[in-house]
């Protein structure tokens, strides 16, 4: 039986489980340490209410989109996808061919021909909604902000 299309990219470009697990964790504490500092300076600054969470927000997406401009930097333009899973376990945008006959494997990958950038199907939706961004990393900011702004007052 032939392999399926994921299973021919892990094995083209295989990411090592620990790595993965490596990277969620710093993500997840970058965004806890940024939502909790957000949350002190929305004290210090007295925003109260929509002010406040909006401030969080504005916060987060300026945080995720300079931790993703690291990445594009690191990778030489590969984005997230060579850093975190995406969506659907690793799958590799592109057409992948395997010949019956020969058993090889032909891929072609997304983007430029000759292109050999790793587009991972959903990568940059780790960068953005993941580590906790409205779980975990919300709880800290709301500490945060209640805290700071209760001791001022």
């Amino acid at each position: 039986m032939a392999p399926t299309k994921q299973e021919l990219s892990l094995l083209i470009h295989p990411l090592v489980p620990e790595s993965v697990q490596h990277n969620n964790r710093v993500l997840s504490t970058l965004h806890s340490l940024t939502s909790f500092l957000l949350g002190l300076s929305a004290g210090i600054l007295a925003l109260q209410s929509t002010y406040g969470f909006a401030f969080y927000f504005l916060g987060t997406i300026l945080v995720s989109g300079l931790f993703h401009l690291v990445l594009i930097h690191r990778s030489n333009g590969g984005g997230a996808g060579s850093y975190f899973p995406g969506s659907n376990a690793g799958e590799i945008e592109g057409v992948v061919e395997m010949d019956e006959k020969s058993r090889t494997v032909k891929m072609q990958l997304a983007g430029k021909a000759g292109s050999r950038r790793i587009l991972r199907k959903g990568a940059w939706r780790d960068v953005w909604f993941g580590g906790g961004v409205m779980s975990e990393a919300l709880s800290g900011f709301v500490l945060g902000w209640a805290g700071v702004g209760g001791v001022l007052r």
